[in-house]
């Protein structure tokens, strides 16, 4: 699932870049698969709590879980919106912001994959660089969107096709929001965890 997710995000990437349409609907449709992931893990989960009583550490690893989940198929959705973007740009994104959208897709989809690791591999200090990461990924969208305002105020005309260029940086900052929420959430679960589910790496 979230190996789907991270690529929607870099086909959309693409997608706005190169104005193709046959792929912006590609990441349309890819999201209906991860919709259907989502909906199995909760499924499963449901099952598992009536039908199992997990005890409290497993419940809460369940718990984790469906919001683990619920961040990825966020990212789908944020993918999606980007590759919206790209159908309503029509292959016009300015060619002064390419470089700044390429490095920015770049560094929120290792962010985002990186917290995918984390699930499975749990570390501190993988977290931590999520986390403090981000802030570097937040300074490279506000400077595409500040470059984006200047070149909004040299060309008037473009106003709507500019800010929809804003809405794309804007989408890849959203995942790796979704990174950190993960990050955030599966520390939560081991500050509590016993040392010893701790080691285990789930």
């Amino acid at each position: 699932m979230g190996g789907d997710a991270n690529e929607m995000v870099r086909l959309a990437v693409d997608a706005t870049l190169n104005g193709d349409l046959l792929v912006a609907q590609q990441v349309i449709e890819l999201d209906d698969r991860v919709d259907e992931y989502e909906r199995n893990a909760v499924n499963k989960t449901v099952l598992a709590v009536m039908q199992e009583s997990p005890v409290a550490a497993d419940l809460r690893f369940l718990i984790s879980t469906l919001g683990v989940v619920g961040e990825i198929e966020k990212v789908g959705d944020d993918a999606v919106k980007l590759a919206r973007r790209a159908t309503k740009l029509s292959g016009q994104f300015p060619s002064e912001m390419r470089l700044a959208l390429v490095e920015l897709g770049d560094s929120a989809r290792r962010s985002f994959n990186s917290s995918i690791r984390l699930y499975s591999e749990y570390s501190l200090a993988l977290q931590e660089e999520i986390v403090h990461g981000d802030k570097k990924i937040d300074t490279a969208y506000s400077h595409a969107r500040n470059k984006v305002f200047a070149l909004i105020q040299q060309n008037p005309d473009a106003t709507e096709h500019l800010v929809r260029t804003i809405e794309a940086f804007h989408a890849l900052e959203h995942v790796a929001d979704h990174a950190v929420a993960i990050a955030v959430r599966l520390k939560m679960l081991y500050d509590v965890q016993p040392a010893q589910y701790y080691d285990s790496g789930m």
